[in-house]
This record gives structure tokens, sequence and C-alpha cells, in this order.
């Protein structure tokens, strides 16, 4: 992921290799900083990281789980 352009396809590709061991701390990803334009995940990352909230929070949480603390950030889809 880090030698070549990031698409949508590789950025989901990258969160849904081993998502029992990905932990996301930081969502730093998008345009050029230029202090107008907002962008987020594409549609198939956002998949992915549904994917990864549901099924896997599901096969290894033993209590009521979101996958998603109350202060991080929303998935908006």
């Amino acid at each position: 992921m880090l030698d070549g352009s990031v698409s949508d396809a590789v950025e989901a590709r990258a969160l849904s290799l081993n998502p029992d061991h990905i932990h996301i701390y930081s969502a730093s990803w998008g345009p050029e900083d230029d202090g107008k334009t907002v962008d987020g995940p594409g549609p198939l990352a956002v998949r992915a990281f549904l994917n990864g909230i549901t099924k896997v929070c599901s096969l290894h949480c033993r209590h009521l789980c979101t996958g998603i603390p109350q202060y991080s950030p929303r998935l908006y889809i």
C-alpha cells in the first residue's frame, strides 16, 4: 500500500487483510490539506470497516459490543 497509488479498492483490501489484527488509531488519509476539501474512505473501504466492526467484534467480544466506542468518529454511509 505504500509503494503505489492508493485507491478505494487498495484501502479495502488492506483493511480486510487479517482483520483480527487490525487496530485503527488514526484515519489520516484523504486529499491534500487545503483547508477547504474534506474526504474520507470510499465505499469499499467503508464496507471493510463495517465488516471488521460487525464480524470481528461478534467473534471476539464477550459482552455487548458495538465495535465503536462512543468517542470515536462515526462512519457515514
